[in-house]
């Protein structure tokens, strides 16, 4: 080949790995390939050309292609950084996660300030369940970028998950403050207020999130649930029936849907709630919802029966025999049901339980 011959193929393969990359950003990836495809064929062992390839073909959620190529490159150069980062990247949509922060480090080990990354490790170490490794990554990068969406995000998350409730809250509005205000942001600080009861502080998110998303599902349920707190049963009713004018609604929802109609009266309406869920699959609070409608309705054996059931089925140990438990107790037939319902052995036990904890010593 000659000189001149080997100049032109030289510069035809940078023409196409700028235009490949070009496209890989306008998100053209189909037609990326064929331009990285053809650049390879000239070049086959070009870094630039296997980690276009590679990032073209994790664009498209074909992992184990790409990881091909980004291993070619390390092969070669253990230290490239685009490999390093692709690879990791692409072994994180498998969820590898160890490897790919084993590949986030040795990138880092290169590049200590890039934020991009940290966040990365930040976000892999706490779907390992490892916080306080997330945490210090997160906090590395806003000491970089004090108004970093992406660590902040990730940051509250994993505070909320961790049960830190108070960072979380802080960590939320400082994305507020800084003029990020996207839905879920608000709805999750809602729930957490809400989780508190400081139910103003929750309507005003469940508020400005539905003034952006009029039909949120997240918003309408947790605005519902502060006028069920509130007593306020005709108000959660509209909102959550919003939510079944778009989907079927969670199991949750639902069943307190049912409770909302039945502290109003409307009973048919209140079972017809239960019953939506109980004919597809047992759901402990429906189940303990219509056991209160019946008794409510003086269908006491049926009321009994169903109360059986839920105490065998959940063992006494859930929220939802609490709930049992606190409703016969403000209707002050615990004494009834442990002393004068023989058949009933575990709600009987419960009962007896529950009346001998609450007994002066």
């Amino acid at each position: 080949m000659t000189l001149a011959k080997r100049e032109d193929e030289k510069y035809r393969v940078v023409e196409l790995s700028k235009r490949g990359h070009r496209l890989i950003k306008e998100n053209r990836l189909s037609e990326a390939r064929t331009v990285f495809a053809e650049a390879l064929e000239l070049d086959a062992e070009n870094p630039y050309l296997l980690t276009g390839m590679g990032d073209v073909l994790r664009s498209l959620k074909q992992t184990s292609d790409a990881q091909r190529y980004y291993r070619r490159v390390l092969d070669h150069d253990p230290d490239n950084l685009f490999a390093l980062r692709g690879l990791g990247d692409s072994l994180r949509e498998e969820e590898k996660t160890e490897e790919a922060i084993a590949l986030w480090r040795r990138y880092l080990s290169r590049r200590p300030d890039d934020i991009f990354v940290m966040t990365r490790l930040g976000d892999g170490f706490k779907a390992l369940g490892r916080a306080d490794e997330a945490e210090s990554y997160y906090l590395k990068v806003l000491k970089l970028r004090p108004s970093d969406r992406f660590s902040l995000l990730g940051l509250a998350d994993l505070y909320h998950k961790t049960g830190r409730e108070d960072l979380a809250i802080r960590r939320y509005e400082e994305l507020l403050r800084k003029g990020q205000k996207p839905v879920n942001i608000l709805t999750m600080l809602g729930n957490l207020y809400r989780r508190r009861e400081e139910m103003d502080r929750a309507w005003s998110c469940y508020k400005e999130a539905l003034i952006q998303d009029p039909d949120n599902p997240y918003a309408l349920y947790g605005m519902g649930e502060v006028h069920r707190f509130r007593k306020e049963y005709h108000q959660a009713i509209a909102l959550w029936e919003r939510i079944l004018e778009k989907n079927k609604g969670t199991n949750n929802m639902v069943s307190r849907l049912g409770d909302a109609y039945r502290n109003i009266g409307e009973m048919e309406a209140a079972e017809r709630c239960y019953l939506s869920i109980l004919q597809r699959e047992y759901d402990n609070f429906a189940h303990l919802g219509l056991g209160k409608l019946r008794y409510e309705q003086g269908r006491f054996a049926e009321a009994l029966s169903i109360f059986e059931e839920l105490v065998r089925k959940e063992k006494g140990t859930t929220t939802a025999t609490d709930e049992l438990m606190k409703f016969l107790a403000e209707r002050e037939i615990l004494r009834e049901f442990r002393d004068g319902m023989e058949k009933s052995e575990h709600l009987q036990r419960l009962c007896r339980e529950r009346l001998e904890a609450a007994s002066p010593r």
